[in-house]
């Protein structure tokens, strides 16, 4: 879901030309045009789109379309901020095979927008959408089932690409941040985990019976982790990537971006499409890949095969859980009413349940 635009659309206009002049002085005066926020997707942090116009002297004209990305201000998804790292991320990413919008500059104040902001090129495109889900309606639903299955396996492709890249080359050591992290223990599975646990209140889940039992249970199967970490994107899903047609063109949102092991990710694409599909009462686009199909694809894709999925699957039901209750609070007094009182956080913890019992007590395997 976007987050509404919170603030006077005249004086961000304004803000941003200002910050264009002050910023590229030479370009000449600039025109910012309406603003608009993206349908499809995005909730944590404001997008604002916008066409700016340059008139320079001579009577030659430039015009942009930009995304102009502005750090949280109220609705504040995750318990400590990553903006910073974030842009910082794709900033890197952009000098590398993995596709992400081109950043411009970025704003580390709240002078003049209210909170640190990012300027990127726009990119021309459509997203799969989360309200109303894909499965329900949109293009990919009006897509023939190969096409689907294009769609799907693109973002796998592009998933598996930023998985291969060496963090050390790149030097991510700022996702390693010694800030709070490092009291969670070092990367990967078990400081993500122990992060969640340590903010269970942050997230209204303190005292969920089936948070509490999914809890216990990762307890009890966390795996080690016995490769080097890797980049993981943090909210792998095909409803944060442009496509063109059916081709992945540019990956979005690096606010959950960290280090660990690349089943990570890949339990959180298969988990966000199930809860747009069963979590929601819906039936899965016909041609889209399943379970099985997807991890013989992934493993193929990785070079090796993949392990211990079923816990990874199990995390991914537990945290989206805990973001869906946030998320569910925070949207409480914007006046949204939901059908039949089901909250997206009781249609997560009734998937949770549901994934938990599929799990069992087995050996953690794909």
């Amino acid at each position: 879901m976007s987050v509404p635009l919170q603030r006077d659309p005249h004086r961000t206009r304004e803000a941003i030309a200002q910050w264009l002049t002050d910023r590229f002085p030479d370009e000449g005066t600039p025109t910012v045009g309406a603003l608009s926020t993206p349908v499809e997707t995005g909730f944590s942090g404001e997008t604002l789109l916008c066409d700016v116009k340059w008139n320079h002297r001579g009577g030659r004209s430039l015009v942009r379309s930009l995304a102009v990305r502005v750090a949280p201000a109220r609705h504040n998804l995750l318990p400590e901020s990553s903006w910073h790292r974030q842009v910082r991320l794709q900033e890197l990413l952009a000098a590398t095979d993995v596709p992400v919008a081109g950043i411009h500059g970025s704003e580390t104040s709240g002078e003049l927008l209210g909170a640190p902001f990012v300027v990127m090129e726009r990119i021309d495109g459509r997203v799969p959408g989360d309200i109303p889900s894909y499965h329900r309606s949109g293009w990919l639903a009006e897509l023939r089932p190969a096409g689907r299955a294009q769609v799907w396996n693109g973002g796998l492709q592009l998933m598996a690409r930023l998985h291969r890249l060496d963090p050390d080359a790149l030097d991510l050591s700022f996702l390693d941040d010694p800030a709070h992290g490092r009291a969670y223990g070092p990367v990967g599975i078990r400081r993500q985990f122990g992060e969640c646990l340590a903010n269970v209140e942050f997230y209204g889940v303190q005292d969920d019976p089936v948070v509490l039992r999914a809890a216990d249970w990762l307890r009890d199967h966390c795996p080690e982790e016995p490769d080097p970490p890797r980049l993981l994107w943090g909210d792998a899903r095909i409803g944060n990537i442009i496509y063109s047609g059916h081709t992945p063109v540019a990956l979005l949102d690096w606010e959950m971006a960290t280090l660990g092991a690349p089943e990570n990710d890949l339990a959180w694409y298969l988990f966000t499409d199930r809860y747009l599909s069963e979590g929601l009462g819906l039936h899965r686009l016909p041609g889209l890949p399943g379970r099985r199909e997807t991890v013989a694809t992934y493993a193929t894709f990785l070079g090796r095969p993949l392990r211990d999925l079923t816990f990874y699957e199990v995390f991914a039901a537990f945290r989206f859980t805990l973001l869906t209750s946030r998320i569910t609070r925070l949207m409480a007094g914007t006046g949204i009413q939901w059908p039949n009182g089901r909250t997206p956080s009781l249609r997560s913890a009734a998937l949770l349940a549901r994934v938990l019992e599929e799990a069992g007590d087995v050996a953690c395997s794909p």
